[in-house]
């Protein structure tokens, strides 16, 4: 009889044992996973990406600060922070020998950047206006930034998630 406690409690210890075991482990991967900086890169063209950005309603919870209304007494820190980014995004293109492929002067770009409240990049949503861009150089573009996202971020912060949206013209050398 005692024999059959003892295996009892042997049995019950070796599977607390276990459990905690497995939720340091998960508890583990969890912490890795939310340690990569992956970002969700958008191009409007493509209908699929669309329809998935869609369905994340970030605009619900991510406010435009390029919106003065919204952003009021920051909107000079908000506005220089967004140029600042770009100037870095456009140095990072030229930096990996990005061209876009086409004649024109300049690549006009309509873009939604989604941020976390301490300035990292969350998702990056965007429209080429230039028609002559290939797919291929859009999804090389989406690609640069989703790299250049992984160690770059705006230089401003707030309370909560924010977003800036705006037009932005890129030179073409």
């Amino acid at each position: 009889m005692k024999f059959n406690y003892l295996l009892k409690a042997i049995f019950i210890i070796s599977i607390i044992i276990g459990i905690n075991s497995c939720k340091g482990k998960t508890k583990n991967k969890v912490e890795i996973v939310n340690n990569k900086k992956e970002i969700g890169v958008f191009d409007f063209d493509d209908k699929q990406k669309l329809s998935i950005y869609n369905k994340l309603n970030l605009d619900e919870t991510h406010p435009n600060l390029l919106n003065p209304q919204i952003s009021k007494s920051d909107y000079n820190s908000v506005m220089k922070s967004w140029i600042d980014l770009h100037q870095r995004i456009g140095q990072y293109l030229s930096e990996n020998e990005f061209t876009w492929g086409v004649k024109d002067n300049s690549i006009t770009i309509v873009q939604k950047i989604y941020f976390k409240n301490n300035g990292v990049i969350q998702n990056y949503f965007f429209k080429v206006l230039n028609k002559d861009v290939t797919k291929e150089k859009k999804e090389q573009f989406a690609n640069l930034v989703s790299t250049f996202a992984k160690d770059n971020q705006i230089e401003f912060k707030r309370d909560g998630d924010f977003a800036q949206c705006g037009k932005t013209k890129y030179l073409n050398k």
